[in-house]
């Protein structure tokens, strides 16, 4: 930032920036763009706001935020003394530091934090109150301080145990202490802290509390104004290794990552996943559609990240797959591998808490804390070993003001394990590539064994997978899944309207080798027993076609539960829906078939599909660089609006009319208000919010627009 001749408040640093600087400003101060502002005077005030001091403090790192106490502690300072003030008591030269601390300084600058004047630099006064009460842990100047021979000689006078209790207040200098402003002198004081009182080594602060003050507290520090010595970069990564390896493991986690997320819409779609009132999903049924998905935690992963990304919802009684897990299914592996990437990204559960409540409200901090890891992992290199312990201290230089829990880190790093971001401990080239040229082609064939089972040497096509997932179960996850061909499963593709040619006709085309015998002979007692006893509606009716069959119903249980009665020969009728008249059947052991009013087959419906939500784009961000030359524009008549608006704050007094005033709030965005004046000035109005608003005093500095109701 290049300051003005004479800058000497925030609002003349503002308004003489020249673009470049200017959109500097409001590329690092986002909120002071975004609503977008009306002049350079609103820029400005909304600077100057608590909210935007706040957030701007918050966005420093260590090593920017530890200028910047320090130079609220010290007061204003040339560059050269605050380096030489950074590197008192420490084992280090200026002139290794003051690249560093330039550019730190040059943010600060940037940022509108601490303005320069006639070669100094100045912290200004409402960032500093957004500091602790005293930064860097400095009481304020001494009105008679000591020089450091008279502390030192005092320091030896009052003895180690009086020495003990002024190192507790080293780095925070206040303490208390009953009866703080005793009157004592060296021969009767009978206590450290007397003694220490004796000697001006404490000073009393107010009745019951007492203070070091800085020129002892520096005695004791070494000088140091930290207790440690800050860092301009964050603690490094560790050298990559075997990053070919590294990644190799990484992508064969991700082929096993898309395959599970498929497992997991194959299993929601067959099973009836019941919704909680909570907007949860009941556990017992998660538990159920994981088995076959993932072991342990892993499976918790894939449903929240199937929630996350919109791949199932809630459709008011049970949770099932959306129309958008069928446009997965048919997409590129790479493409379906990203869309977990970003769903991981989105998931509202807390990490390493996450369960069976997709729907309930999550802390607003779950998200931040992946993208946060996920953002140290990006700048890492490939193959680097990723440790917790280097990511949470990464993450508390980037953010000093925020708490680290180490075991927040390893369950995000869990879960960037399960997608391959992280494997052999390392990071991989997932984290943020946009391509993948190793991701294997898709196969449209499989192992067909004489054990009833289908093995995919790879992954499938989409056509295939679908077409495999209805004529056989799955019997474990992963790339290369095995498949059991049985007689639920090919009664399910009968009941969708195969054939059992083009079953054959199926195996024939995909089969690697010979279809097995064992497979024929299973398809064909399928076909011979599938549709032996049809359902028409009436409430239900049932066609058999063996007079014993018929026997055999009627003697059963079902014909209780649905209600059968005997209306031909071999026509039977139920007081039950077609729906449970065939679950009925298949638990005695037939294979039935389902017909329509008029008697002809039908095959069965498709799979119910959940509604999902689409979510609202954000709105569009301002462009800085535009914003700053618009802002620079309008520069030139902002004397003569801010007359203007003056006049006419006065003529509304005089009038006593009610005005729509919009005015800039401490958070930094606008509000319209309906108020009446009731004295103007030339720095704020009084007025009266209309509606019970009551009376409150505006800047006239923050209002951006008056015209009367």
């Amino acid at each position: 930032m290049s300051p003005s001749e004479e800058p000497t408040t925030l609002a003349s640093t503002i308004r003489n920036l020249d673009a470049q600087s200017l959109s500097r400003l409001l590329t690092l101060r986002p909120d002071l763009a975004n609503p977008t502002p009306r002049d350079l005077t609103e820029v400005s005030s909304r600077a100057s706001t608590h909210a935007s001091i706040i957030a701007a403090i918050s966005s420093l790192d260590r090593w920017r935020l530890s200028l910047l106490t320090a130079l609220a502690a010290l007061g204003d300072l040339r560059f050269t003394e605050l380096a030489e003030a950074l590197c008192q008591g420490w084992p280090i030269k200026p002139e290794a530091i003051q690249a560093d601390v330039a550019d730190g300084i040059s943010d600060l600058l940037n940022m509108a934090l601490v303005l320069e004047d006639s070669g100094q630099l100045h912290v200004i006064q409402i960032v500093t109150a957004h500091l602790s009460g005293y930064p860097v842990g400095l009481a304020p100047a001494s009105v008679l301080p000591m020089n450091p021979n008279e502390v030192a000689e005092k320091l030896a006078a009052a003895g180690s145990k009086a020495r003990s209790v002024l190192e507790r207040l080293v780095w925070s200098p206040t303490g208390h202490v009953p009866n703080a402003r005793r009157a004592v002198t060296p021969a009767t004081a009978t206590t450290p802290v007397e003694t220490a009182l004796a000697h001006r080594l404490l000073r009393p602060l107010s009745d019951d509390t007492v203070i070091l003050p800085r020129e002892v507290s520096l005695m004791l520090r070494g000088n140091r104004l930290f207790a440690e010595q800050p860092s301009p970069t964050p603690p490094p990564w560790s050298e990559p290794h075997q990053t070919n390896l590294v990644n190799r493991a990484g992508l064969g986690t991700a082929l096993e990552a898309v395959s599970a997320m498929s497992a997991l819409l194959e299993a929601m779609e067959r099973h009836n996943c019941a919704l909680l009132a909570s907007g949860g999903i009941a556990k017992r049924d998660a538990r159920i559609v994981l088995s076959r998905v993932a072991p342990g935690d892993d499976g918790w992963v894939y449903l929240a990240l199937a929630a996350a990304g919109g791949l199932i919802g809630a459709d008011g009684r049970s949770w099932l797959p959306t129309p958008l897990a069928d446009r997965w299914r048919t997409d590129s592996l790479w493409g379906q591998w990203v869309s977990l990437r970003e769903a991981w990204r989105h998931i509202p559960q807390l990490p390493g808490n996450l369960g069976n409540a997709l729907g309930a409200s999550a802390p607003a901090t779950a998200q931040a804390w992946r993208r946060l890891i996920h953002r140290e992992l990006h700048s890492a290199e490939p193959g680097t070993p990723i440790e917790t312990k280097v990511i949470a201290n990464r993450i508390r230089w980037r953010q000093p003001g925020t708490t680290v829990d180490d075991s927040l880190v390893e369950a995000v790093l869990d879960e960037c394990r399960v997608l391959g971001m992280v494997a052999l401990d390392a990071r991989t080239d997932l984290v943020d590539a946009r391509t993948c040229a190793d991701m294997p082609e898709r196969t449209d064939e499989v192992i067909l064994q004489s054990d009833l089972t289908a093995v995919a040497p790879g992954p499938l096509t989409p056509d295939t997978a679908a077409d495999l997932a209805l004529l056989a179960d799955r019997e474990s996850t992963g790339i290369a899944g095995v498949r059991r061909f049985n007689r639920s499963s090919l009664r399910r593709a009968l009941d969708a309207g195969w054939t059992g040619e083009r079953v054959r006709q199926w195996w024939a085309e995909h089969s690697l080798g010979d279809v097995p015998q064992s497979l024929l002979v299973l398809l064909n007692d399928v076909v011979r027993d599938h549709g032996r006893v049809s359902v028409a509606a009436a409430g239900a009716l049932l066609e058999v076609d063996d007079p014993a069959t018929v026997e055999a119903i009627l003697r059963s249980s079902l014909t209780t539960d649905v209600g059968l009665r005997r209306v031909g020969p071999q026509v039977l009728v139920a007081q039950a829906e077609p729906d449970q008249v065939l679950a009925g059947l298949r638990q005695l052991g037939m294979s039935p078939v389902a017909r329509d009013a008029h008697g002809d087959v039908f095959s069965a419906p498709p799979p119910p599909r959940a509604k999902v939500d689409v979510p609202a784009s954000s709105a569009p961000q301002a462009d800085p660089e535009e914003l700053a030359a618009s802002l620079l524009d309008k520069r030139g008549r902002g004397f003569s609006d801010r007359r203007q608006l003056i006049a006419q704050l006065h003529q509304a007094q005089q009038d006593g009319t009610w005005m729509y005033i919009e005015r800039v709030v401490d958070d930094g965005t606008s509000v319209r208000q309906t108020v009446r004046i009731m004295a103007a000035t030339a720095g704020a109005v009084r007025c009266v919010i209309r509606g019970g608003g009551g009376v409150t005093i505006v800047p006239v500095s923050r209002i951006t627009s008056c015209q009367p109701v």
